[in-house]
């Protein structure tokens, strides 16, 4: 059987063969092999003689004992390991949902929530947040029921780069049914608040599930390493699922994201200095262009919804601006919206200053 087509992955997939410059990359620039050594002093010396045999089933104690380190209440029995994020979510999911069962989806949103959702025989319904990215309450409170099985959503969400302030009015409804949050958490950590972390949902709620990765928060996309955080029985159930494609994680990722870990602290410095570099480029050139493009400014990660001053259908108007520069962002239409276009700002500063140049053109 066929998913519904990615939308928002396909986009990438048949634009980035000949793009300049890329804004629809939402990592902060990836780290090289090189670079982690200098950020983090450590010696890869004994990569050499490890063994490319299969790891530990949900992953080495050592590191699930430093993914427990990034959550307020987190045992290793609390854990398992996934290949990226976007396997954690989808582990989960499958997990969780029966045929028939009731989903709500806080949008927008990573649409791999509601599209796995509704393949797995949910009935799929979508709730969007306000434009400036808060949650009307009462409006959701008026929308869960019985028998709402999970409520799905991204925390920081995905496109906004906002921090959903309402999580613990979430929670309460969420509590009087009894029903699931899963948090697609893959941002977290990349708060624009200097000694702040973005609450996990699995932290604070007895049925939250968290997934997270390596990907965005430690610039570590390329080892593709993921979890999932949650109660030890809902683990434990995930965990008969992920045997049927999981047998255990890639040893080299394992090792990488050991060391990346154990140096996070010096990581998201690096990455947090990148943001906020390059947020006062794109506040700088918002300043120029008011007349063209708005924002709701991000509090969160390297991502933002650039609105623009234009009647165009956000694909037809992302279409022409790869045509006609070469520039790859991702139009709302990839998050059921319209009128915006995602756009990534984690990358090297002169990069993004010469493809906002070319934008202001457009």
């Amino acid at each position: 059987m066929l998913i519904d087509k990615f939308y928002l992955e396909n986009w990438i997939n048949t634009h980035n063969t000949d793009t300049k410059y890329d804004l629809s990359d939402t990592c902060i620039n990836a780290l090289s092999l090189k670079e982690l050594f200098q950020i983090t002093n450590s010696d890869f010396s004994d990569i050499m003689s490890k063994k490319l045999n299969y790891g530990f089933l949900y992953g080495s104690d050592k590191l699930l004992e430093l993914i427990s380190g990034l959550y307020e209440k987190c045992g290793i029995e609390n854990l398992t390991l996934t290949h990226g994020g976007i396997s954690a979510n989808q582990l989960a999911l499958e997990t969780i949902i029966n045929k028939g069962d009731k989903v709500l989806c806080i949008e927008p949103s990573y649409m791999q929530m509601g599209s796995l959702a509704k393949f797995y025989g949910a009935n799929v319904q979508s709730f969007y947040l306000n434009k400036d990215g808060t949650l009307d309450i009462e409006g959701l409170r008026s929308i869960v029921s019985n028998d709402t099985k999970v409520i799905c959503l991204t925390n920081p969400n995905n496109p906004m780069g906002k921090e959903i302030n309402e999580l613990n009015d979430i929670i309460n409804i969420a509590d009087k049914y009894g029903c699931y949050i899963l948090s697609d958490e893959a941002y977290r950590g990349l708060s624009h608040k200097e000694n702040y972390v973005t609450p996990s949902v699995s932290d604070i709620y007895e049925n939250g599930v968290s997934t997270g990765s390596m990907s965005k928060t430690y610039s570590l996309a390329g080892i593709r390493l993921g979890w999932i955080k949650a109660d030890a029985k809902i683990i434990s159930n995930i965990n008969l699922n992920r045997q049927y494609n999981t047998i255990s994680m890639s040893a080299l990722d394992e090792y990488i994201a050991e060391i990346a870990l154990m140096h996070s602290n010096k990581i998201i410095e690096r990455n947090k200095n990148i943001i906020f570099k390059n947020k006062e480029i794109l506040k700088q050139f918002l300043n120029n262009n008011k007349n063209k493009f708005s924002w709701i400014e991000p509090n969160c990660a390297s991502i933002v919804c650039i609105f623009y001053n234009n009647n165009l259908p956000s694909d037809e108007y992302c279409e022409r601006l790869y045509a006609d520069k070469k520039i790859l962002v991702i139009p709302a239409k990839a998050f059921g919206m319209d009128g915006f276009f995602r756009l990534g700002y984690g990358m090297n500063a002169d990069y993004l200053k010469n493809a906002l140049q070319l934008l202001e053109q457009n």
